[in-house]
This record gives C-alpha cells, sequence and structure tokens, in this order.
C-alpha cells in the first residue's frame, strides 16, 4: 500500500512553513512543537494524575460503603 505524502509538510517547498490556504482559510499542517522526549514526559504525568484521581475515586467509594454498613448496624 503506497502512502499519499502529498501533503506532507516535508513535500510543500515554500509553502508558508506548514500553512496552506483551503477555501480562505489558513490550514495548519506543521508538526506539533513538541520533541519525543517532551511528549513521552507529559504522557507519564497524565498517566500518573489519572492514577491519583482512580485512587482517590477508589478511596470515596470505599468510605461511602463503609458508612452505610455503619448506618446499617447502629439501627439493628
Amino acid at each position: 500500500m503506497k502512502i499519499n505524502l502529498s501533503n506532507s509538510i516535508y513535500q510543500q517547498k515554500g509553502s508558508g512553513y506548514g500553512l496552506t490556504q483551503k477555501d480562505g482559510m489558513l490550514i495548519n499542517n506543521r508538526p506539533d512543537g513538541q520533541t519525543g522526549i517532551a511528549q513521552a514526559a507529559q504522557i507519564k504525568k497524565t498517566m500518573k494524575r489519572a492514577e491519583k484521581i482512580a485512587t482517590y475515586a477508589e478511596a470515596v467509594a470505599l468510605g461511602s460503603r463503609m458508612e452505610d454498613r455503619m448506618e446499617g448496624d447502629c439501627c439493628m
């Protein structure tokens, strides 16, 4: 399967540094400014934050279950 690179920024010589015009609008074809190391660091930070949020959510759910059990024991 052949890849179509006709619209790649590397094929567009002198096209405004990756900006093209389509229907009167500028289309940004430039790659993002992050390096691979910066992207990996951002992914790691996002994963760590997601794990922390999941831990807090689990703790809240466990606390709610324990509170419900304690109310049920007192009423009997």
